[in-house]
């Protein structure tokens, strides 16, 4: 986990969202997918159901409340990027590649380890499983080998960060970046406040615009006395 403010650090200790989130798990497996390279692949899918898991709990209307009395408002940007360490578009690419049918995977395997056993070069990853379920889809008979061109493609534009991710994960990222311009959290005694203001949603909080006024005057009176 990145970017954690204390006051996040303090919720994601809490019981209720380490098992939520399956923190633990996702812990592990973070750990694993970085050191095991034969089996990255499968722990890539198994991290994958772990976000499908993680983001459908994360969506209940408890869970809201549950952060919100805690002074914190999450959007998926923040899910992503505070606890999978990676972006939104790569989290909801993950969730995507968890959907896809056992037997559609194991075809997918299959073909990789031919060309690999072949001498070939293939991608094996969550954006080629993606971009396989899709076209397999469409027609049974598809060839990975008949993809990797335009996974190569879509690698080559990766920067430095989404790289990263990759080697992290196993897949090909895509550019993303949180459009989150404005946070702020204000906890005192029984006062909880959290706002926040993105691009897309715009202004995100859970509290009266007198809660919201009382942490922006406490805040400017500490802003005085610098």
């Amino acid at each position: 986990m990145r970017n954690l403010l204390e006051i996040e650090t303090g919720l994601l200790s809490s019981d209720a969202v380490r098992t939520g989130l399956q923190l633990t798990k996702v812990k592990s497996l973070q750990k694993s997918i970085k050191t095991a390279e034969r089996t990255k692949f499968r722990k890539s899918l198994e991290m994958a159901t772990l976000m499908r898991q993680g983001k459908e709990w994360f969506d209940k209307p408890e869970t809201k409340i549950l952060f919100s009395e805690q002074g914190i408002v999450w959007s998926a940007d923040e899910l992503a990027d505070k606890v999978f360490e990676l972006s939104k578009t790569r989290m909801y690419r993950y969730i995507k590649a968890s959907n896809v049918a056992e037997d559609v995977v194991q075809v997918f395997e299959r073909q990789c380890k031919h060309l690999q056993d072949s001498g070939e070069s293939v991608s094996m990853c969550i954006d080629s499983l993606n971009q396989f379920a899709k076209a397999y889809a469409e027609d049974e008979d598809v060839n990975v080998a008949d993809l990797q061109a335009r996974e190569t493609e879509s690698v080559g534009n990766d920067t430095i960060d989404e790289v990263t991710e990759e080697a992290r994960y196993g897949g090909a990222a895509e550019t993303t970046t949180s459009d989150t311009i404005f946070t702020l959290s204000f906890k005192l005694q029984d006062r909880n406040v959290a706002v926040r203001y993105s691009l897309s949603d715009g202004l995100v909080t859970t509290n009266s615009n007198d809660d919201i006024l009382d942490a922006i005057a406490f805040l400017q009176e500490q802003l005085n006395n610098l």
